[in-house]
C-alpha cells in the first residue's frame, strides 16, 4: 500500500523507485501483485505516462487514511509504553472521594502528567462487572465482595463511622454522642442494596444498643444524605471523611468508643501483572496509605 501511495503521488516509476530507496522492478511487480489481489487496475502504463484508474483515485485516497491510522497506532502504542502517554480508568466509591482519591490522583499526576486518568463514580458490583470485561483498570470498592475470582483485592482504609446530627440538635455540641441516644430519633441511610454488609451492622449496632432504627428517608449519595440531615429529617451515621463536604446546618459528633461501626474501602484490579501505568497507580495508592 505505501509503494502504491508513491507512485500514485509521483505518477513515476523511477521516482517512486527512488523516493522508497529500492529498484524499480520489484516495485512494479508489487503493483501488478496488488492489482492482482484487488481485482481492478489502479494504474493506466504507458511508455510516457502513469496515471491513476478512477478506481486508483478513491483507492489512493482511502490508502492514506489507512496507513495515517496505522501510523498514528504505532505512535500512541509506543507513547503508552513509554508512560507519556496513557489512559487509565479508575472507577469508586463515593467513600474514596473523601481523602484517599484526591490524594493518590494528585501524587500521580504529577509524576506521570501525561498519563490520562478517567474517573467514573459506580456502585461495587458494577465496578466488579467492568473489571472483569475490561472496560474498567482499577476500582476502588467496598468489602466484601461476593466473589473474588480472578481479581486481586488489597484493602487500603478503614474509617470509623461518625454521626451526622442537625445543627440545632440536642447533640450537636457533645464531644461524643452514645449510639443509644439516637434511640428515638428518625435516621437518614443509604439504601440496603448499595452497601449490604454496612447497611446490616448499623442495623446490628443500633439493635445492640437496645432500639431498631427508625429508617425515615434513604438516600444514595453522601452529599444528599447530609443536606437531608441538615434539613432536621433525621440523624445519620457516616464515614469520618465526610467532615470533608461542607454542608450548612448540621454537625459532626463522634460515636462512643463501644461503638466499633466503619467503612472498609479496597483497591481492586484484575488478577496477574498490571499495565504498567496500573501498577504505578497501585503504588501511588499504598505510598499514600502508608
Amino acid at each position: 500500500m505505501r509503494q502504491f501511495v508513491a507512485v500514485a503521488e509521483e505518477l513515476h516509476f523511477g521516482r517512486a523507485a527512488i523516493r522508497l530507496g529500492m529498484a524499480q522492478p520489484p516495485l512494479s511487480q508489487a503493483i501488478k501483485r496488488l492489482e492482482h489481489r484487488l481485482g481492478f487496475q489502479v494504474l493506466e502504463r504507458s511508455r510516457r505516462r502513469v496515471e491513476l484508474t478512477p478506481a486508483g483515485s478513491v483507492f489512493l485516497k482511502e490508502a492514506r487514511n489507512t496507513l495515517a491510522q496505522a501510523d498514528a497506532a504505532v505512535r500512541l502504542a509506543r507513547q503508552a509504553a513509554s508512560h507519556e502517554l496513557a489512559e487509565l480508568h479508575v472507577t469508586f466509591v463515593s467513600a474514596a472521594l473523601y481523602r484517599l482519591l484526591p490524594a493518590a490522583l494528585r501524587t500521580f499526576r504529577t509524576r506521570f502528567p501525561k498519563v490520562e486518568v478517567r474517573l467514573d463514580e459506580q456502585p461495587t458490583d458494577t465496578q466488579i462487572e467492568g473489571l472483569r470485561d475490561g472496560s474498567i483498570d482499577l476500582g476502588f470498592v467496598h468489602p466484601p465482595l461476593k466473589t473474588t475470582d480472578g481479581l486481586t483485592v488489597r484493602d487500603v482504609a478503614k474509617e470509623p463511622l461518625v454521626a451526622a446530627v442537625p445543627a440545632d440538635s440536642r447533640f450537636a455540641g457533645e464531644p461524643v454522642v452514645e449510639l443509644a441516644n439516637f434511640k428515638h430519633e428518625p435516621f437518614v441511610l443509604f439504601p440496603h442494596v448499595q452497601g449490604p454488609d454496612l447497611h446490616l451492622r448499623i442495623l446490628d449496632a443500633c439493635r445492640a444498643a437496645g432500639f431498631t432504627p427508625r429508617i425515615s428517608q434513604e438516600a444514595g449519595r453522601m452529599h444528599t444524605i447530609l443536606s437531608l440531615v441538615a434539613c432536621g429529617l433525621g440523624v445519620s451515621l457516616v464515614p469520618d471523611g465526610a467532615r470533608t463536604l461542607q454542608i450548612d446546618g448540621m454537625r459532626f459528633v463522634p460515636l462512643g468508643p463501644q461503638t466499633d461501626l466503619h467503612l472498609d474501602l479496597a483497591m481492586v484490579w484484575r488478577r496477574g501483572r498490571p499495565q504498567r501505568h496500573v501498577n504505578t497507580f497501585i503504588d501511588t495508592v499504598t505510598r499514600t496509605t502508608d
